[in-house]
């Protein structure tokens, strides 16, 4: 929940503030979604909230979290190999304070590095930019970009690392993309359309020995996604509006045919429609169902057809409470050998609550299920959380959390269970 940065909104605090934390025992986690997301989070709280830096017509707000835990299932695998691990996390963002028109850059670092299993020690970043466009009342062109280098979970597609053949370190692979979207509002409708292109180049990464290959060959994995869709959306009473969305996507392999001798190039056609919810502080989200349709190049992988599912909503009982409920069903690539894909069903739900005006608590459940035709092979995964944040000041705030993840699956070296533990310190300008 805190390998990402927490950015911070407005005020100053001096540099050795942020030099303190980076030298100190400060805190931050290994691998999980920033709980900072959550409208409880990011609600205005001036007394809290740093200012930022001025500069010109934009505002300039650093942050570094440091922090430490302990993993007790490093590997994600049968082994169960704990070890504690200490994480570094740095940040800048840069955003306009335009009257009209919008641009914000960020940049972030996250580094992890492990007391025994070293292997697993590892840097990201990334590299994003937004500009939107008002071109007239009712009109705006939005354009994001993006580009980084990250490392892929232990068991993902392979198993852990502990075993002759496996992956002896995690799998390094770079992410660049963009996606533009053109929207018009006009008396009750609104239209748009956009697209994207999202490019993924996976490293070789070296096999535990003795293996038949010293490395493990992942150039069948590159890939370049392209995404294109239409929405209409009409309000039919208020603060609801009706929509209808088409949506063409395409995976395009680099290499012809992965180890296994398939091609994995794909289309997929999917429509859907559904509401979405804009009652200001009670309900706000979408819903929707449609139909999706995946066609394969290879003859050897079948159509897939299935009926898909998007659920993304947030209550709000009370102004310092926030549940929020999300579901999804969708047909997913994988580079698991033989199978074309897997059918994803997923659900969720968290609850944050402002216990203080400083002391935020958070819960998390969620299941999943994935099916993978042409394999028969089904996983069943159970994640759940419980965090806090107590913010101190202006420019400090302590987190602190316990996650797990349960995976049964009918292909047991994919079985594994974990829980980790961790906590930090972020400080902000």
């Amino acid at each position: 929940m805190w390998l990402g940065v927490v950015l911070g909104r407005h005020s100053a605090v001096n540099l050795g503030v942020c030099a303190a934390l980076l030298l100190g025992a400060g805190l931050a986690r290994a691998g999980s979604t920033d709980i900072s997301s959550s409208d409880i989070y990011s609600r205005a709280r001036p007394e809290y909230d740093p200012a930022g830096v001025r500069a010109g017509s934009f505002f300039l707000y650093p942050s570094l979290t440091s922090g430490a835990g302990m993993n007790g299932n490093v590997f994600n695998d049968s082994s169960n190999a704990q070890d504690m691990f200490y994480s570094v996390n740095t940040g800048l963002k840069l955003q306009s304070a335009w009257s009209r028109h919008e641009l914000a850059v960020a940049a972030q670092t996250s580094s992890v590095w492990f007391s025994e299993q070293i292997t697993e020690n590892r840097t990201d970043w990334d590299l994003s930019a937004r500009m939107r466009l008002d071109v007239m009342r009712g009109t705006e062109i939005s354009v994001d970009g993006h580009t980084a280098r990250a490392h892929e979970a232990r068991g993902t597609d392979v198993t852990g690392g502990l075993e002759a053949g496996d992956p002896a370190e995690p799998t390094a692979y770079s992410r660049n993309g963009f996606d533009v979207e053109l929207e018009h509002a006009f008396n009750r409708v609104r239209l748009s359309l956009g697209g994207g292109i999202a490019q993924f180049d996976f490293d070789d990464t070296p096999a535990v020995q003795p293996s038949v290959s010293l490395t493990i060959n992942n150039d069948d994995r590159d890939q370049t996604t392209t995404v294109a869709f239409a929405k209409t959306a009409i309000e039919a009473w208020s603060d609801t509006a009706v929509f209808m969305r088409g949506t063409l996507s395409t995976s395009d392999f680099i290499a012809e045919v992965d180890d296994g001798g398939f091609n994995r190039d794909s289309s997929e056609l999917a429509v859907d429609g559904g509401l979405e919810f804009s009652f200001t502080n009670v309900l706000v989200g979408e819903v929707s169902a449609g139909y999706a349709q995946k066609s394969f190049d290879d003859p050897a992988f079948a159509a897939t057809a299935e009926v898909s599912v998007n659920v993304g909503l947030k209550w709000f009982p009370s102004m310092l409470t926030t549940i929020s409920v999300d579901a999804s069903r969708s047909f997913e690539d994988t580079s698991v050998a033989a199978a074309p894909g897997f059918l994803s069903t997923r659900g969720g739900l968290g609850l944050d609550h402002e216990l203080l005006r400083n002391f935020i608590l958070s819960g998390r459940v969620a299941y999943e299920t994935n099916a993978y035709p042409g394999i028969e092979r089904n996983d069943d995964i159970l994640k759940g959380s419980l965090s806090g944040r107590y913010l101190i000041n202006k420019n400090l705030h302590l987190d602190a959390g316990w996650e797990f993840i349960d995976r049964n699956s009918s292909s047991l070296p994919f079985e594994y269970s974990t829980g980790q533990f961790q906590f930090s310190l972020t400080g902000k300008m």
